[in-house]
């Protein structure tokens, strides 16, 4: 099984690491959104699964062999779509939220936790995070306020 791509938080999201280099954009609104990156010669498939447009989004960086990057090359429109959800539910994902464009939390999604649907299976992961965070964080403030 193919590594998972290491990130380095600060980093934007489509040029995720000093080791990382984008190979290929398939779609880009202000930015790249989808596309392949290459880290430790292990290519990866990364896309913007939520907030295109918006200061925060949530984006999935997951393994691809040669034959899933010929396809994805081969696939337009809703063909292309569906070919980007196989190769999500084909391995696991490293999931990551971006604030500003730049990368500050990840979670690791297996295929098991995507219940049958990619976009809600990464959502819960990433809202799973920010829980677990909240509740340290608020768990650190109380021990901090004790006398």
């Amino acid at each position: 099984m193919p590594d998972q791509i290491h990130l380095r938080f600060g980093a934007k999201p489509w040029d995720p690491a000093d080791s990382a280099s984008l190979i290929e954009v398939f779609d880009r609104h202000d930015r790249p959104t989808c596309g392949l990156l290459e880290q430790h010669d292990q290519r990866y498939l990364f896309d913007c699964v939520e907030g295109h447009a918006w200061d925060i989004n949530v984006w999935a960086y997951v393994p691809v062999s040669p034959a899933q990057v010929a396809e994805l090359r081969a696939a337009n429109g809703a063909e292309f779509a569906g070919r980007v959800d196989a190769v999500m539910r084909s391995g696991v994902i490293t999931v990551a939220l971006a604030v500003g464009d730049s990368l500050e939390i990840a979670e690791i999604v297996t295929p098991e936790m995507l219940a049958g649907n990619v976009y809600a299976g990464v959502m819960d992961a990433v809202l799973a995070k920010i829980e677990r965070g909240r509740s340290t964080a608020e768990s650190l403030r109380k021990v901090q306020l004790t006398p």
